[in-house]
């Protein structure tokens, strides 16, 4: 048995969809993990799938549009699984339907929790981070709804480009820090949520219409990227950069 002190990343968003996979997927893999969401009993139900495989686990029932919630988060988890080494801010919100009907507190709503949201984690990270000399890794998920115009999704859309810029100003911030700050930008990806839009038949066409690659994306697409990303081995010399997962879309 290693003695080897397991790396330990928070992750938001992460009791369904993308956040619960690349979670789960980490904790398989040796790191130990924050839980970040805001239903304790998902929450509860990641947590026993990311210990089952030896994962040392913190959970936070917290709001990421708050700082104190975030920073509570932060320093009880490193007391139990060790210092953070990582962070993905996975945790986002949307509202879909034209602009000339999307009202202020929509608004409000998806670009605090997307861009505000990420940037309060963030920030969190980095302070600890540099506190202790610095070195980490941040992935931000963003969207290709961030690089290709979408109607319906213009708070959405807004947001997401916004994450993009704010992985690059962070990237050239820190870079002295030696913490690394890149983002996913994934197309429409086959979650539990998603399959709900799948199941209409023309919606489902239009959107494989749109991809080059002619197929909806998988974990499997986004997983190896966050990975890469995290891995000082593999990506020790990258920052600043947006990984298009979305099979062409982009092109």
């Amino acid at each position: 048995m290693s003695d080897r002190i397991a790396p330990a990343v928070a992750v938001t968003g992460a009791t369904r969809g993308i956040g619960r996979a690349i979670a789960v997927d980490l904790a398989t893999r040796g790191w130990n993990v924050l839980l970040l969401g805001r239903d304790t009993t998902l929450l509860d139900a990641v947590a026993g799938e990311c210990s089952s495989q030896g994962s040392a686990v913190s959970t936070a029932a917290v709001d990421v549009r708050s700082a104190e919630g975030i920073e509570e988060a932060f320093a009880r988890a490193e007391s139990s699984i060790g210092p953070l080494t990582a962070l993905v801010n996975n945790a986002g919100a949307q509202h879909v339907g034209p602009a000339l009907e999307l009202s202020a507190e929509h608004l409000d709503d998806i670009v605090d929790t997307n861009l505000k949201g990420s940037f309060l984690c963030a920030q969190a990270f980095a302070r600890r981070a540099v506190s202790r000399d610095g070195t980490g890794a941040i992935v931000n998920v963003s969207s290709a709804a961030a690089i290709v115009g979408t109607t319906d999704r213009a708070a959405y859309a807004a947001s997401k480009a916004g994450i993009l810029m704010l992985t690059r100003t962070l990237a050239r911030e820190w870079a002295p820090h030696r913490i690394r700050v890149n983002a996913i930008a994934p197309t429409f990806v086959d979650t539990e949520l998603g399959r709900k839009t799948l199941a209409d038949t023309d919606r489902r066409e239009a959107i494989l219409h749109s991809i080059p690659m002619k197929r909806i994306a998988t974990y499997d697409d986004i997983l190896p990227a966050v990975r890469f990303l995290l891995n000082d081995t593999t990506s020790g010399y990258i920052t600043g950069q947006t990984i298009a997962i979305d099979g062409g879309l982009s092109s």
